[in-house]
């Protein structure tokens, strides 16, 4: 049987104990909507997403958060390795890579993904109103005009005005 000896056993354990530090000081990645992000009437982007992701009483669900962690969780690990590795494993960075590219996920399922059609109301308000910025009169005037044969240009969900889209982000915290 062949026999291999290994010197140097302090210095071996030294590079683990100082590897094992820096990967301890890591800490936690988040991606998606953050409270902080609003529209310009103030209104929650974080809750806006909330009602596209699990519907509401008058639209479907568009579940772009769960369509994205379906579609890609499988990789984050590897991704985080590869981080690690491309970091000199310094966890906090590496955290913020794969956050990123979470982010990047999110926003591609956003754009890309499979989703229930806009109704033909949501379809003229946007025609209408591309920033989304209309309020009651204009609301009950499109529905009308619908009910008169009004129609806008088949619109794809999700993307309205853009805030959703340009909130989504990541950030890296301590534990």
């Amino acid at each position: 049987m062949a026999k291999q000896v290994f010197r140097g056993g302090d210095k071996l354990r030294k590079a683990l104990d100082e590897l094992a530090k820096k990967v301890a000081r890591g800490g936690t990645v988040e991606a998606g909507v953050f409270e902080d992000a609003e529209y310009p009437d103030k209104t929650k982007v974080a809750q806006v997403a909330q009602w596209n992701e699990f519907g509401t009483k008058s639209a479907p669900p568009r579940p772009f958060m769960r369509q994205t962690i379906n579609d890609n969780q499988d990789k984050w690990g590897g991704d985080l390795a590869k981080a690690l590795q491309a970091t000199d494993y310094d966890a906090e960075k590496a955290l913020g890579i794969v956050g990123e590219r979470i982010a990047s996920q999110i926003r591609d399922t956003i754009r890309e993904g499979d989703f229930a059609p806009n109704s033909d109301l949501t379809n003229l308000l946007k025609d209408r109103y591309p920033k989304g910025d209309y309020g009651t009169a204009e609301f009950l005037k499109a529905v009308a005009d619908l009910k008169n044969g009004a129609r806008g240009a088949d619109g794809k969900p999700l993307d309205w005005s853009g805030q959703l889209l340009n909130s989504i982000r990541s950030q890296v915290s301590d534990d």
